[in-house]
């Protein structure tokens, strides 16, 4: 019997077996939402009414810009003289709760926070080319740092100012894709509601 003729009826009597009916319940639309992660959380927050932090930042130069976190959302902020890169764990009508580790406990636990408490929030933003750039530049100036001294066995004043130049443009664009904004009242940290 030729091989090709095999395969044939293999196929023929493995298929039905494989195709079987799906004998799992599916899931919701929450519960597919929840399994997707933080970044389907504006989705989720549309199903049912639910509390979100937002800063509304008002530059003089740069026009008015409103940022959104939700449940589940990671948030970079100073408060109570600490730096603090949590996720969301929890909103109400005033505070806010993220879940710090407790190494004594070998948990995590909420901790809360008012609005009025949170002195500065720092903003990660994606920009394309420029927060890459924030990164790249100081290496490439430390490469050529380091390919002038083994090119000419020391370094040179020349190159200098060109590898000082890539670590102060890369500490620029790197400033600008993540600014460091105080919450005052220009910039204020409000909860609101979705309905």
């Amino acid at each position: 019997m030729p091989a090709a003729f095999r395969y044939l009826i293999a196929c023929l009597f493995i298929l039905p077996m494989l195709a079987h009916a799906q004998t799992l319940d599916t899931l919701t639309t929450e519960q597919l939402l929840d399994r997707k992660g933080s970044a389907y959380q504006r989705e989720r927050a549309q199903l049912r009414p639910s509390h979100y932090l937002v800063f509304d930042v008002n530059h003089t130069l740069g026009g008015f810009r409103r940022y959104r976190f939700f449940e589940g959302d990671d948030i970079h902020f100073r408060a109570r003289g600490e730096k603090y890169h949590e996720e969301v764990y929890q909103i109400t009508d005033s505070t806010f709760s993220v879940l710090i580790a407790n190494e004594v406990m070998n948990r995590d636990e909420p901790v809360t926070f008012r609005l009025d408490e949170v002195e500065k929030i720092i903003i990660h933003r994606r920009i394309p080319f420029v927060t890459a750039a924030g990164t790249i530049f100081p290496a490439a100036g430390a490469v050529y740092l380091l390919a002038d001294l083994v090119n000419n066995g020391e370094v040179s004043k020349r190159a200098w100012p060109v590898a000082g130049a890539f670590a102060l443009s890369g500490a620029i664009f790197h400033w600008i894709s993540n600014p460091t904004i105080r919450a005052n009242k220009n910039h204020k940290l409000r909860v609101l509601k979705t309905y």
